[in-house]
C-alpha cells in the first residue's frame, strides 16, 4: 500500500513538474494598423526596440512592349537573422504563406530570411494577373521566426487582412490591415497561429 501511494505521489509530482516546464508563455499585442499604398509598418514583436520585420505596400508603373503596366505588391522583409514561413509554388518561387488559424509555427516549417512577396496584382497593356497567397484575404497569419537579443530563436505570428482590386474607373483600391501579433517567449517552442 505504501509503495502504491508513493508511486502515485511521485507520478503526480512528475506530471505536474513536466506540465509547468512545457507551458506556453505567449505574449500578444493588439494593434489596428492600416498600411496604405506606398506605406510600410515596422513590427517589433517582443518590444525590445529592435525591428523584427517590415510589411510594405508598393505601387509602381512599368512599361512593356504594348504600353503601360501597373503593379501593386505587398511584401514582408525580415530583419537580419529573422525569417518568415514560406510556401514553394509551382513556378519555384518562395512566397510568404497566408497561414490559417491554428497552424503551428515552429522548426518544422520552411522559412526564408529575405524579402518575400505576400501578394501582387498587375494590370495594364500587357495583361492582368496575380501572384502570392495574400490577395483579398481576411484574418490570415504570417508565421515568423526571430532571434532575441540573447541569440535564442523564438516563433511568432502576425494577423493581417488584405484587399486589392482595380475599380470600374481603373483605379487601384488596396489596403493591408495588421490587427495583432504574438510570440512565444520560451526559446525554440512553437506557437499556433492566432494563439494568445
Amino acid at each position: 500500500m505504501k509503495n502504491t501511494r508513493l508511486t502515485f505521489i511521485t507520478l503526480l509530482l512528475l506530471a505536474f513538474g513536466l506540465g509547468l516546464s512545457a507551458q506556453a508563455e505567449i505574449h500578444y499585442t493588439q494593434v489596428s494598423v492600416s498600411i496604405p499604398v506606398g506605406g510600410s509598418y515596422n513590427v517589433d514583436l517582443n518590444g525590445d526596440g529592435v525591428i523584427d520585420f517590415t510589411v510594405q505596400s508598393k505601387f509602381i508603373q512599368a512599361y512593356c512592349q504594348s504600353g503601360d503596366e501597373f503593379i501593386w505588391s505587398l511584401t514582408v522583409t525580415p530583419a537580419g537573422g529573422n525569417s518568415v514561413v514560406t510556401a514553394l509554388d509551382q513556378a519555384g518561387s518562395d512566397y510568404a504563406s497566408a497561414l490559417q488559424y491554428g497552424v503551428l509555427v515552429n522548426s518544422g516549417q520552411s522559412f526564408y530570411p529575405g524579402s518575400s512577396l505576400m501578394g501582387e496584382l498587375f494590370w495594364g497593356s500587357c495583361g492582368i494577373g496575380t501572384l502570392g497567397e495574400w490577395l483579398n484575404l481576411p484574418a490570415r497569419y504570417l508565421g515568423v521566426q526571430f532571434r532575441a537579443a540573447d541569440g535564442t530563436t523564438h516563433y511568432a505570428w502576425a494577423a493581417l487582412s488584405t484587399v486589392a482590386y482595380v475599380d470600374q474607373h481603373g483605379h487601384l483600391q488596396a489596403r493591408a490591415l495588421l490587427t495583432g501579433f504574438a510570440y512565444e517567449s520560451n526559446a525554440g517552442v512553437g506557437i499556433a497561429a492566432g494563439a494568445r
